[in-house]
C-alpha cells in the first residue's frame, strides 16, 4: 500500500464524521433538555417530568389540558394534583395543596352541614393564592377572622374556588357547575386584571413585532408543522420560544388602547351579572370587590403612598408624553377602566360593595407583582370582605 491511499483510508468517513457530530449535538442537548425538565418539575408539578408524551397526558388527565383539568367552559386542577408556587420576596418554592375537588386547601364536604354558613370565593390567581402559602391567602385568613364571633351554634366555612388565569366567563361556568351544587350562602368576587387581557390589536401589534425567523417559519408550512411539533413536545423550545417573545419592544399608541378596551367592559359585567342574577333567584348573598392593581411604571419600593388613581394619571400622563405605552401600562388603564364601570355597576344594581381598591391603597407595597399580594396584603382583604359579610348577615363584629 502506497503512502497516499494509507492516509485516505485513516481519514474518518463522510458517515462517520456526521455520527460524531450528531452524537456531540446531542448528548449536550439532552442534558440541557433532561435539566430543564427537572427544574420545572419542582416548580410546576413532576408530570413536567413526561412533558410530550402520553405519561403527561395521562398524569394530566386530557389531552389537550396540559397540566389543568379542561371542562365545560373553565378547567381547574386534578385531585391532590401536585403544584407549586415561588414566594416573590423570599425566592422560596411553595407547595400548593390541591384538595379531592381540584381546588387550593383542605377537603370539604359537598353537603353542608346544617350548623356551616358556607362562603365561596371566586376568582383567579389572587383568591388562589399566587406566591402565598396555604395559610397566606385572603379565604383562609376570611375563614378565621368570621369564625372569631360567629352566630351561636354555626360556624363559618369558606371554599377557595380560585383558579389562576380565569377570566369572568370561565368564573360564571365554574360558579355554575361547582359553586352552586356547594349550596353556599355567601359568594365573594374579586377579579378584573384577567378580563383586560387579549384583544385583536395584541395579536396584530404582536405578529408585526415578530422575529423574523418566525415569520420565516410561518410562511413554510413544513417549517411550521415542524417548530409546532417541537414546541410539544421539547421544554428547550418552549424555553427558548418564550425568551425571544419576550423580548419584543412593543409599543401601544391611545389609538390601540381605545380598540384594546372596546367591549371588555360590557363583557366583563355581562358575566358578573349573570351570576348575581342566579345568587337572588336562590337566596344566596353575593359581595363584589374591586380589585388592587398597579402597572410597574412605579417600582415597589417607591410605590407605598402613591395610590390607585394617582399611578392611572401617571400612566395617562406618560401615554400623553411620549405618544405611547406598554404591553403592561395597557392591561393596567384597561383594569382601570373595569374598576370604574363596576363600582358604577354595583350602585346602579344595589349590589354589597368591598373597595379593595381603597382598602389597599395606602399599602400597595404589599403587592408582590402586578396583582398578587403578599399575606399582609391578602389579610387586608380578607378583613375588608369579612366585614360587609358580617354586615349583610347581619352579624355583629366581634369584642
Amino acid at each position: 500500500m502506497n503512502r497516499k491511499s494509507a492516509s485516505v483510508s485513516a481519514k474518518p468517513s463522510r458517515r462517520a464524521r456526521v455520527l460524531f457530530w450528531m452524537v456531540t449535538l446531542t448528548i449536550p442537548a439532552a442534558m440541557l433538555e433532561a435539566g430543564l425538565r427537572v427544574y420545572f418539575a419542582f416548580q410546576l408539578g413532576s408530570s413536567t417530568l413526561f412533558y410530550g408524551t402520553s405519561l403527561n397526558r395521562e398524569k394530566s388527565g386530557d389531552a389537550h389540558s396540559g397540566d389543568m383539568n379542561l371542562l365545560e367552559g373553565y378547567f381547574k386542577y386534578h385531585p391532590h394534583q401536585q403544584r407549586f408556587t415561588r414566594d416573590r420576596q423570599t425566592g422560596r418554592l411553595i407547595r400548593a395543596t390541591i384538595n379531592s375537588s381540584g381546588f387550593r386547601g383542605r377537603d370539604f364536604q359537598k353537603q353542608k352541614d346544617p350548623h356551616v354558613i358556607r362562603v365561596v370565593t371566586l376568582g383567579a390567581s389572587s383568591t388562589f393564592g399566587f406566591s402565598d402559602r396555604d395559610d397566606e391567602t385572603y379565604p383562609y385568613y376570611l375563614e378565621q377572622l368570621l369564625n372569631r364571633g360567629p352566630p351561636g351554634g354555626y360556624r363559618f366555612e369558606v371554599i377557595n374556588l380560585g383558579i389562576p388565569h380565569l377570566q369572568s366567563a370561565q368564573t360564571l361556568a365554574l360558579f355554575e357547575a361547582e359553586a352552586l351544587p356547594l349550596g353556599p350562602d355567601v359568594v365573594t368576587f374579586y377579579e378584573g386584571v384577567n378580563d383586560s387581557w387579549s384583544s385583536p390589536v395584541l395579536f396584530k401589534k404582536e405578529r408585526a413585532a415578530e422575529h423574523v425567523v418566525r415569520v420565516k417559519l410561518r410562511r413554510v408550512s413544513r417549517l411550521r408543522r415542524a417548530f409546532r411539533w417541537s414546541r410539544d413536545h421539547f421544554v428547550t423550545v418552549v424555553v427558548t420560544d418564550g425568551v425571544v417573545k419576550a423580548h419584543r419592544n412593543v409599543k401601544y399608541t391611545r389609538e390601540d388602547l381605545e380598540e384594546h378596551i372596546a367591549g371588555k367592559s360590557e363583557g366583563f359585567l355581562r358575566n358578573i351579572s349573570a351570576i348575581c342574577d342566579e345568587c337572588r333567584k336562590r337566596g344566596i348573598t353575593f359581595i363584589v370587590a374591586s380589585q388592587q392593581a398597579k402597572s410597574l411604571l412605579v417600582d415597589r419600593e417607591d410605590i407605598k403612598g402613591v395610590t390607585y388613581k394617582g399611578e392611572s394619571e401617571r400612566v395617562r400622563g406618560h401615554l400623553a408624553e411620549d405618544g405611547y405605552v406598554t404591553r403592561q401600562e395597557l392591561y393596567f388603564l384597561t383594569h382601570v377602566v373595569l374598576m370604574d364601570d363596576l363600582e358604577e355597576w354595583v350602585k346602579t344594581n344595589h349590589v354589597p360593595y368591598v373597595d379593595v381598591i381603597a382598602a389597599l391603597d395606602q399599602r400597595r407595597d404589599c403587592l408582590v407583582s402586578w396583582v398578587h399580594l403578599n399575606a399582609e396584603g391578602n389579610r387586608i382583604v380578607a378583613e375588608a370582605f369579612a366585614s360587609a359579610i358580617r354586615r349583610e348577615l347581619g352579624i355583629p363584629a366581634p369584642m
